[in-house]
């Protein structure tokens, strides 16, 4: 087993629930600040252990297990309440709860941790402008075997505003500046509040948190009403039983409702993550390749993401979509055994910000015309096989009538409605649509690209209506707008009269954002006897593979 040297992580973090209590001199105080704290810890395996959201604003959460449920008050190494028979629920309230205080800071530089000089120059440029500016780290920092891996940035912040009015400001001062400003979320306060679970005749009583575990550990537990909404532009649309590994947390999250969490190991996290993002009947390579993409991702988030919450992985799409157990596939599962510990790291040093999409369609996009800031040498946009380097105006309608075989992600049969599409767009329909966000418009009349990507894709679309005209852009709300497209990486034709279209035709390729992995083109790298790392070093460039643990 891999020894680790040293620790510092900016994440939530809490104990082993599953296994025997230790003694631990830790109190109940000092264990919720953990969930909010730079503590990273891992089980005895040597595997981390990931908190992952189960549902949050809750009035009430019931949970169970085969065999039965313990209560710890104070988590690992505290005292223990074991009543519940086979099978009987625990129901968990809040009492007298009230929300966290939280404010949002307007991000307008970023630095490396290690830039002492360019941080320095940063605050003192803001200091200038009449601002109080702050440096920010986020990221995470640990030793493994003699190497140190750091992922850290120092975000430069001015202005704190209580959430939400972050947003705004942030905008106005974008505006005044001319820069390019993001919201960073400051916890200053933690929520507050009582937890109160009752099983049976027990109730059990603990200041903001309670962790409970299955009394046989080889059980999953039981957690009902888990809302099966995705995240991203789905709407919750019910809600269902679900099982996971390890324990749960149940505490008072920032709203001053209930959140349910999960701590569990990596490998039973990515048995449950891997075959919702790639399908199972996949090539073994393929597999591999993605489970060390979803690793690496999981770890380079650490730190980056939910810094106001208590745990450290959303279960949504703006995380990794996680539904718990019970979804694993043998497959996939020894995909995430035989690369265990395998993470992709940059040459230059620090683990590979591994994004991937569902197809590329025959190219990928750079980062930064996706999500803005800064480019990313790992995140380049290149061809997906032979065909060409960059598209353009000119040159899209080529680029959509190549031979697919000049492609990974066209090779495969697995591709097939992702590599080339078409939607139609009935002008009626998309002017009623366009009309909910631009009503000045008027019916639209044409769409107009205006800047495109390396890759093609739509970076800023203007819309032309008989009143008037508007320019969009992002990669998602354009795609939304126009109705949920596969991907923006589309050419424009009408039907009807030039001047009133009666219906818009998008000649389309690809699915998804095109960043990072194809993983339709991972599947066709591996038909044509590709490994794992002939497709990871195709799809991200300047990295190397290394097992930490």
């Amino acid at each position: 087993m891999v020894r680790w040297l040293a620790c510092v992580v900016s994440v939530a973090s809490v104990a082993v629930l599953g296994g025997d209590a230790l003694a631990d001199d830790t109190s109940t105080g000092d264990k919720l600040r953990i969930l909010y704290s730079s503590r990273f810890t891992f089980t005895d395996d040597g595997l981390p252990l990931i908190t992952v959201e189960i549902m949050g604003g809750q009035r009430e959460v019931r949970l169970s297990a085969p065999g039965g449920v313990v209560v710890r008050p104070d988590g690992a190494g505290g005292s223990t309440v074991d009543v519940t028979r086979d099978g009987e629920r625990w129901t968990i309230r809040a009492e007298r709860s009230a929300p966290a205080l939280i404010h949002e800071w307007t991000v307008v530089e970023t630095a490396a941790a290690d830039d002492a000089t360019g941080i320095s120059q940063a605050l003192a440029r803001w200091k200038a402008r009449g601002f109080e500016a702050r440096p920010l780290e986020i990221g995470t920092v640990f030793g493994v075997d003699g190497e140190v891996i750091d992922t850290r940035d120092v975000l430069i912040g001015i202005d704190p505003v209580p959430a939400p009015g972050g947003a705004e400001r942030g905008k106005a001062i974008a505006r005044r500046f001319g820069v390019t400003t993001s919201i960073h979320r400051e916890l200053v306060r933690r929520p507050t509040g009582t937890v109160v679970a009752s099983g049976g005749a027990t109730r059990v009583a603990n200041p903001s948190v309670l962790w409970f575990a299955p009394r046989d550990p080889k059980q999953p537990l039981t957690v009902e009403d888990v809302p099966t909404n995705t995240g991203g532009s789905q709407l919750v649309t019910g809600k269902e039983t679900r099982r996971y590994w390890g324990s749960v947390y149940v505490t008072v999250g920032t709203d001053g409702a209930l959140v349910a969490v999960n701590a569990v190991p990596e490998d039973r996290l990515l048995a449950g993550l891997v075959p919702a993002e790639i399908l199972p009947s996949a090539p073994d390579a393929a597999l591999e390749a993605q489970a060390i993409a979803a690793r690496t991702e999981l770890l380079q988030k650490i730190g980056r993401r939910n810094a106001t919450d208590p745990f450290i992985l959303c279960s949504t799409q703006q995380c990794q979509v996680y539904a718990g157990a019970g979804r694993e596939h043998p497959r996939t599962t020894r995909a995430v055994e035989k690369t265990r510990g395998i993470v992709m790291l940059r040459d230059g040093g620090g683990l590979v910000d591994a994004r991937y999409s569902a197809a590329c369609g025959g190219h990928s996009e750079d980062n930064d015309a996706i999500w803005g800031g800064s480019p990313d040498p790992a995140l380049r946009g290149h061809p997906d096989g032979d065909g060409m380097t960059r598209i353009s105006d000119d040159s899209i309608a080529s680029f959509l009538a190549q031979d697919e075989r000049t492609s990974w992600c066209g090779r495969t049969r697995r591709g097939e409605g992702r590599f080339r599409w078409t939607a139609r767009l009935p002008a009626d329909e998309l002017s009623r649509r366009v009309a909910e966000q631009h009503p000045a418009l008027g019916r639209v009349t044409a769409l107009v690209p205006v800047t495109r990507g390396i890759s093609g894709r739509v970076r800023r679309l203007r819309i032309v209506g008989e009143r008037g005209a508007a320019v969009v852009e992002g990669d998602l709300y354009i795609r939304r707008l126009l109705g949920g497209l596969k991907s923006t990486l589309f050419a424009v034709d009408v039907e009807g009269p030039r001047d009133r279209p009666t219906t818009f035709v998008l000649r389309g390729a690809g699915f998804g954002h095109g960043v990072g992995m194809c993983q339709v083109g991972a599947i066709g790298m591996a038909e044509a006897g590709k490994s794992h790392a002939d497709i990871l070093r195709h799809y991200y460039r300047g990295i190397h593979l290394r097992r930490l643990y």
